[in-house]
């Protein structure tokens, strides 16, 4: 799921003005230890949200680049250049990080800037084994997706429906290169939201793996796969005692582990290690229906890599750790934020789950595969 501000990357990133390429990086000023005594970090986004601000394009800097002086200079001088940030694991695929690539001069986070022109191409690396294909991301439109069949406008109305991915029209065109074999604009099969066909080729393929979230309504068609490191286990068992809120049943108690491992393509640094701090982790569920509903959910989310990730650790600032990914569990029977009792607990999860493309049908259909999992321990 995208903030606005990603959302406003997404669109604009790769986009073409004046012949140049246009390139959008987001800015996470938490994660910068000199944001609160750099004067000019925290002057980053003053103009947001006045519109009286005019953008004076004379005097516009990309950020990263030292402005070109008009005399030579005595001394030497500063120049502002972008922190060294630990991002949030989003995979973002071959057209951003190319564009990323593009924009930091290759590898090496700090090298000047060269223009894309209008007789350039910026290189983009073929997809790596985490992103999907472009047949698969092919297949994906075609298994989900129909032509969009545009509605009558009623007379004396001038608004056009839009493209929630590029914000554009839908009869306009993308700023996305489109696929020829596709109409113009597709309509999702199931929620019939739509958009256009090279917005949502450009979505599967920053995706990592070949599944298709609907912007609008965050329906998922296929399967999502996340990036939980391979070093991990889950399993729980059946206690006797009953949680606060649920004291005609007994408890689920959920135990994951970790060990350290060596990141992949699909994490933050590959090639570096990473390491599970706070591990071994429990959470609980009450013993019902509602509960082993859950823990089939749960199991399913574990199978598709969507539990955990790798990515900064908010209770201790440190990076490349193992962290959980944003479906929320109960860590403690009771005493604080993550305990019982709590009415609205089971639902909220269920709709965490179904975020993730774990519906309803999809528990059911696991539960009449794995009959016995509630007493067996782990899958």
């Amino acid at each position: 799921m995208r903030s606005g501000a990603e959302n406003a990357a997404f669109a604009l990133n790769g986009c073409t003005l004046s012949g140049a390429t246009v390139t959008v990086i987001l800015y996470y000023n938490l994660s910068d230890p000199q944001f609160f005594s750099n004067p000019a970090y925290q002057s980053l986004g003053q103009h947001i949200g006045n519109d009286h601000h005019v953008m004076d394009p004379n005097h516009f800097q990309p950020w990263g680049v030292a402005p070109v002086p008009s005399v030579a200079p005595t001394q030497s001088t500063f120049s502002l250049q972008p922190p060294t940030l630990t991002l949030p694991n989003y995979n973002l695929g071959s057209g951003f990080g190319s564009m990323f690539q593009s924009f930091l001069g290759g590898a090496q986070p700090f090298q000047s800037v060269q223009p894309v022109g209008p007789s350039q191409q910026a290189a983009v690396p073929p997809p790596g084994p985490h992103q999907p294909s472009s047949s698969q991301a092919s297949d994906t439109l075609s298994q989900y997706t129909v032509p969009w069949v545009q509605p009558a406008t009623p007379a004396g109305e001038e608004d056009q429906p839009q493209c929630s991915i590029c914000l554009c029209d839908l009869g306009d065109n993308s700023s996305y290169s489109a696929d020829s074999s596709y109409a113009p604009v597709l309509s999702l099969n199931s929620c019939v939201h739509s958009f256009h066909s090279a917005c949502l080729t450009a979505l599967i393929s920053n995706s990592p793996s070949p599944f298709l979230q609907c912007p609008t309504c965050k329906k998922v068609y296929g399967i999502r796969t996340g990036t939980r490191p391979s070093t991990g286990s889950m399993s729980h068992r059946l206690l006797q005692s009953s949680l606060p809120g649920h004291t005609d049943c007994g408890t689920i108690e959920l135990h994951f582990q970790f060990t350290p491992g060596i990141q992949g393509p699909e994490h933050p640094s590959p090639g570096h290690y990473y390491t599970p701090v706070g591990f071994p982790r429990t959470a609980f569920l009450p013993d019902n229906q509602e509960g082993q509903q859950a823990l089939h959910g749960l199991y399913l989310a574990w199978e598709q890599r969507l539990l955990f990730t790798v990515g900064r650790s908010i209770t201790t600032g440190q990076d490349n750790c193992v962290t959980w990914n944003d479906i929320h569990l109960k860590t403690k029977v009771t005493g604080g934020e993550h305990s019982y009792p709590d009415d609205q607990y089971l639902g909220n999860l269920a709709q965490d789950l179904a975020g993730f493309g774990i519906t309803e049908a999809e528990i059911s259909s696991h539960m009449g595969r794995h009959p016995h999992l509630r007493d067996k321990g782990r899958m």
